[in-house]
Formats: structure tokens, sequence, C-alpha cells
């Protein structure tokens, strides 16, 4: 049996919680996470029609690249789209997980998904956000519970290392403490030394799932009070994250081509022009959605153009007095692609359950 967390560990496998902008709302927005998953639909946003298409096909989870609940929720009423959603979604028992700028981010997520509709070879990160942190976290536990705490970390997700799960490292001594008065002791007596055969638990984390494998092991030791420690480790290896991607085209292009480029790859795009263009282009900075504070970034790097969206006035002044050609693609022409995408990585991963991809939803401006 798929269970919805079972689905949200495939995509935070992609896309690690942690990764996410620091205002940015990601997770399970709505459902169970233990509930069986009947089916998937990726979307791009949570809408009535994809809850309809939802319910009539009988999938009761749907992955979104944007937030259903993006702003803390001061009421939750069927008099808003939003409420009438929500209470649909409940009484349909019917999940929804979203993975928003922590997509947009991830190697293999959402601008890595345009980059390779736009044909772009000798692909790289464009801006740094950030690199990823672990911790060690260590406890010590009586030897009679020491696999139910390593299991209980290893549920929450700690000691993922690559393609393995459940990685830790013990080691056998002795633990020793007194009680006082007020204590209740599951080994040996208030007031009284006790030494106990102990089990040092040692597992790597990241900061996504750090919380929740502290409170899963505490939960899971039998003592009262619990003794551990967290170090922050630095790792050689450390991978850098990055919003954006660079790159280039197989072969220079004029404008004209290059729009035609642009418009095949992308077809569900209202696309535009911004800046000055060079009579050939080939290398290519982008952003997926709203990416236009990115513009002097793309210009520092001396890129034939600029990908993204929802460009204002000013911005495309900008690009003009920069000397730089933007192309502003539109937020729904440049992250559409998104539904396709989680589709074909869901299924990528073996899953026994049917996955679809939502693709009747239209953007909000038209001509």
């Amino acid at each position: 049996m798929t269970t919805v967390q079972h689905v949200i560990s495939l995509m935070e496998q992609l896309a690690p919680r942690s990764y996410a902008e620091s205002w940015d709302n990601v997770g399970l927005m709505v459902g169970d996470r233990n509930a069986v998953v009947t089916g998937v639909l990726t979307t791009l946003d949570v809408t009535e029609e994809a809850i309809a298409y939802a319910i009539e096909h009988n999938y009761n989870l749907i992955v979104s690249h944007h937030p259903l609940i993006f702003k803390g929720l001061k009421q939750l009423s069927c008099d808003t789209v939003q409420g009438r959603m929500i209470n649909q979604l409940i009484q349909h028992k019917i999940a929804v997980y979203s993975a928003h700028t922590n997509l947009d981010i991830a190697p293999g997520g959402l601008n890595d998904m345009l980059a390779n509709q736009l044909g772009l070879i000798d692909i790289k990160g464009f801006v740094i956000t950030g690199e990823e942190v672990l911790y060690k976290v260590t406890t010590f536990v009586p030897e009679s519970s020491a696999d139910a705490v390593r299991h209980a970390m290893g549920a929450a997700g700690a000691g993922k290392i690559g393609n393995y799960e459940h990685c830790s490292f013990s080691l056998h001594g002795e633990g020793r403490f007194i009680g006082n008065e007020a204590s209740h002791p599951v080994i040996g007596e208030a007031g009284a030394l006790t030494v106990a055969s102990e089990v040092q638990v040692n597992a790597i984390v990241d900061g996504t799932h750090l919380s929740q494998v502290i409170e899963s092991m505490k939960a899971a030791h039998p003592y009262e009070e619990v003794a551990y420690e967290v170090v922050s480790l630095v790792s050689p290896t450390a991978s850098t994250q990055y919003l954006g991607r660079v790159g280039r085209l197989p072969n220079a292009l004029n404008l004209d081509t290059f729009r035609e480029w642009v418009q095949e790859a992308l077809p569900l795009a209202n696309i535009r022009f911004a800046g000055i263009a060079p009579k050939e282009i080939q290398s290519i900075a982008l952003c997926s959605g709203a990416g236009a504070e990115f513009i002097k970034d793309a210009s520092r790097l001396h890129v034939d153009a600029y990908i993204t969206g929802d460009v204002k006035y000013h911005e495309a002044q900008m690009a003009k007095e920069l000397g730089l050609l933007v192309v502003d693609a539109g937020h729904f022409g440049t992250e559409s692609i998104v539904a396709d995408g989680l589709r074909d990585y869901l299924i990528g991963t073996g899953l026994s359950i049917p996955v679809q991809a939502f693709t009747e939803q239209n953007d909000f401006f038209f001509l």
C-alpha cells in the first residue's frame, strides 16, 4: 500500500523542504499523511477544476507547485473560494501536498525542467541561495530499547545517506545517574547511583527533518529525561543550492528564430520581449515564475538573453538600460510544465498507483 507519507518522502527526495525560502509555505497542506493513496494528480495550482478532476477520477492526493495555503488562515468559510476548496477536499478525503520554492531550487526541479524544455546544454546554477546543512543527532538509550529508538529516528527522516536509509552507528557503554526525590527512573531507584548498560545511537539528519527526529526519538525513548546532543556538520561535499539556471542553446539564433524556438518550447506562454536584442542569441539565464529581481544578476553574467516571468514596466526599463534582452514568458508560461514534470518524476520512482498530470489549467491572462 502506498500512503500519503510515502509520496511525500519521494517528493522530498527530489525537493527537500530545507531548500524552501523562509517566507514560503511548503509541505502537507490538507489531509492525513497515513491515508492510503488511490492515485496522484499533479498540478501547477490547486483550483476548483483540479479538485473536480481529482474527485471524478478517484485521485485522493494532489501534488501542486503553488501552495494551497500561502498565508495564515484567519477563518475557513465556504463564503470564499479557498474555503470551499478546502471544505471539498476534506469532505472527499483528498490530501494536498505543495512543493514551491524548494522545487524551484532543487536539482531536477522546476528550473531544470524549464532548461531542458528549452533545449539548453551545459546547464549550471544561476543565483546562489544556500548550502545544505546536516546534523548529527546522538542519544543514549538502554540496550533493550535501542532498536525502537533507531527505528523511530529513521522513520522520522534520520539516517538518509544517498540511496540508503535508516543509517546509524552505535557504541556500547555505561550510563550513570542519580535521580532526585521527584524522579521516577525506569532503571534503578531515586536517590541511588545507578549504572546502566546503554547504547550510544548516532544518526545524520538534514535541517528539514531535525525537529521531527528529535520528537520521535524522545517519544520512543524510555527515560523521562532524555540525554541527547545535536552537532552541526561541515561537509566538504555539501551541495550549493541555486535558484534559476544558466546554459546555452545548441546553436546561436537570431531574434526571430529565437522567438520561434521559445514559443515552440513553451506553447502556452504569452511571450513579450524587453531590453536590447543582440545579433545572435546563444547563452541563456532563466528563472521560472517571477524572476525579474534577478535581471541585474543575468546582466553581470553577460548572457545573451534572460527568460523569466512577471516583468514589470520599470524592470523592462532596467533591462534596456543594462543592454540585456529579457524574455517575459509569463509566470504560467514558465511553470505550466511542472504538472508533466512531477508526473514523470513520480512515475519514474516506480509508484504502483496511477499518477496523472492536470493539464486543463489555462493562464489567467489572455490576449
